[in-house]
């Protein structure tokens, strides 16, 4: 059985897709992607996206702290329950709440005195991903707000195109 679900972009380093599909049903689409790549996919619509990227890139970063960097991103919802909480501060990040399905971070990275991040001493998103699933129950991912905004140009590139084609 061949399906209509298609990726038609991706960044294999952080594993983020763009696909087009015809189904609606987001547990189906999380399904067939999560047996295919064999993890667990957040599915989201590019309009959801856009809207989570507003938010986050409208935050102010947290006070500053000597030899702290703040680097922003956003963990999405993959399976479980909705974020209704506030989440607390962990020893890897800051949060801000944006929906049910998205919660903005604010990961702090020990900065070297060139204000460049030390990669010794920096949380993986995966433990950014893991302190939003502690807090608010399920599985969660995260990632940093400039390849959510990469792969989401790549969405809007590919919707652009399609548009565009006569029919």
């Amino acid at each position: 059985m061949r399906t209509p679900t298609r990726v038609v972009d991706f960044h294999h380093a952080t594993g983020n897709f763009v696909v087009q599909t015809p189904k609606v049903n987001r547990a189906e689409i999380a399904d067939e992607l999560s047996l295919v790549f064999g993890a667990p996919c957040a599915i989201l619509q590019t309009s959801q996206v856009q809207s989570c990227v507003s938010v986050a890139e409208r935050m102010t970063d947290p006070q500053i702290q000597p030899g702290i960097r703040w680097t922003k991103g956003i963990a999405f919802k993959v399976k479980g329950r909705p974020c209704t909480v506030e989440l607390k501060p962990t020893a890897h990040a800051q949060f801000f709440r944006i929906s049910e399905y998205a919660v903005g971070v604010f990961k702090s990275e020990q900065a070297a005195p060139s204000e460049v991040p030390d990669k010794t001493h920096v949380a993986s998103w995966g433990d950014i991903s893991e302190d939003v699933s502690n807090a608010v129950g399920g599985i969660w991912t995260a990632r940093a707000l400039v390849r959510i905004k990469g792969v989401l140009a790549k969405a809007l590139k590919r919707e652009h195109t399609a548009v565009q084609k006569p029919s």
